[in-house]
């Protein structure tokens, strides 16, 4: 008689209060602050490697699938600092300054890398395929229950007559446009909620990559209100980052990939296999 296989459990998943989304950047701060050099090295490589790819054929494509899986090297070296820090504040009596030993951090985490770099880009192409989709499906029909379709026809044939007709079509033209890049920004809103821990299920947590959807779409929109906050937050902090020729995004980049690490930990209570 054989005994039968049994999956491994997927890691369970809680509620956190909405100021976690300021935590979790307070946490990508500590991990950039951590070990700055290598952050820095590691966000120009990457981002130079993505500029590459931007530069081939169906390079925007590319990029777009290639990206999850490379920022989760960031992911995953979040994770090791913090684990790395975790054992500094064990051993460090009280009152010394926390002096974490970061060497050699950087190439295992490019060692647990390598090793899901497969079970990735997987995930990034369910990501890929499922949002398009959805998103079509998502943005087609709020655009049909918003009557969409029937203003851009009543505002065209407005603007095909001449006088006050033509300026009152322009006018229900940009008004059915700026309705539908809402529409089309609510979508990528929403499918942000919905995938937020795929890559660190997989890089993190070990999840197979269609588990790792479907468990992200159930713990993302359980923890809407820290993701939104988080989000909120992205916007001016993004902009800032972006004005000093960019450099911004060497900064930008290790927090952001601490912050994910972080509030995968929040969420699933730090259960990780790298």
């Amino acid at each position: 008689m054989t005994t039968p296989d049994f999956a491994p459990a997927l890691p369970s998943y809680r509620r956190v209060a909405a100021g976690a989304g300021v935590r979790w950047w307070a946490e990508g701060w500590r991990s950039f602050v951590q070990a700055p050099l290598p952050w820095m090295g590691l966000a120009a490589a990457l981002l130079v490697v993505l500029w590459l790819i931007g530069e081939l054929p169906m390079g925007g494509l590319l990029s777009q699938w290639l990206s999850l899986p490379l920022l989760a090297l960031g992911v995953i070296f979040a994770a090791r600092l913090r684990q790395r820090a975790a054992q500094a504040r064990v051993i460090t009596p009280p009152g010394m300054p926390l002096e974490p030993q970061n060497e050699g951090a950087l190439l295992a985490s490019t060692q647990t890398w390598r090793e899901r770099v497969a079970s990735l880009l997987l995930a990034s192409l369910l990501v890929l395929v499922l949002g398009g989709a959805l998103g079509a499906v998502l943005v087609v029909g709020l655009g049909s229950m918003f009557g969409l379709g029937l203003a851009r026809m009543g505002a065209f044939a407005h603007m095909m007559s001449p006088g006050a007709g033509m300026a009152a079509g322009m006018g229900a033209m940009a008004g059915s446009i700026l309705t539908l890049l809402l529409l089309v920004l609510l979508a990528l809103y929403l499918f942000s909620v919905a995938f937020w821990f795929v890559n660190t299920l997989v890089a993190l947590g070990g999840v197979s990559p269609w588990e790792a959807v479907k468990l992200s779409v159930r713990a993302g929109f359980t923890n809407l209100a820290p993701i939104t906050l988080f989000t909120v937050l992205l916007l001016p902090i993004s902009l800032v980052a972006m004005l000093p020729l960019g450099l911004g995004l060497l900064v930008l980049f290790p927090v952001l990939s601490g912050a994910s690490s972080a509030s995968y930990h929040d969420v699933f209570g730090g259960a990780s296999s790298a």
